[in-house]
């Protein structure tokens, strides 16, 4: 049976480049989990085209309720802790679900910034101020 890891991180935030750094951060954990061998399933790296796409139509509520259908599934909720997560709302609720179930919860440190900011692509560059 295949034990599946949700990722939290938190999304949005005020600033473009932080919200767009906060998903490469994702994306870039997520590549690493599957490297090692888990199944990760990351709503960051699943629902941030998605949300381009749809030009941000459905309100935050409706994501969430699809994260939390699919978090109820997993054996493991793992937090990335990028800055803000502690008063990440998002976050917040995943681990009071989690908790409230009985999903085993882990912190995992965000990665260095050299990974995964600066070989992204120029869309994902800090500007330049």
């Amino acid at each position: 049976m295949i034990e599946l890891i949700y990722l939290a991180c938190p999304f949005r935030h005020a600033d473009p480049y932080i919200q767009r750094k906060r998903c490469a951060a994702a994306h870039y954990v997520t590549a690493q989990l599957f490297l090692q061998g888990h199944y990760v399933f990351s709503p960051l790296t699943h629902n941030e085209r998605l949300i381009d796409i749809m030009h941000d139509a459905l309100p935050g509520e409706r994501w969430m309720q699809f994260d939390l259908a699919i978090l109820s599934t997993c054996k493991f909720l793992y937090v990335l802790k990028m800055e803000g997560w502690e008063l990440s709302k998002g976050v917040q609720r995943e681990l009071a679900f989690a908790k409230e179930r009985g999903i085993a919860i882990r912190e995992v440190a965000p990665p260095d910034e050299r990974d995964y900011v600066y070989s992204a692509p120029a869309s994902l560059q800090e500007p330049n101020h």
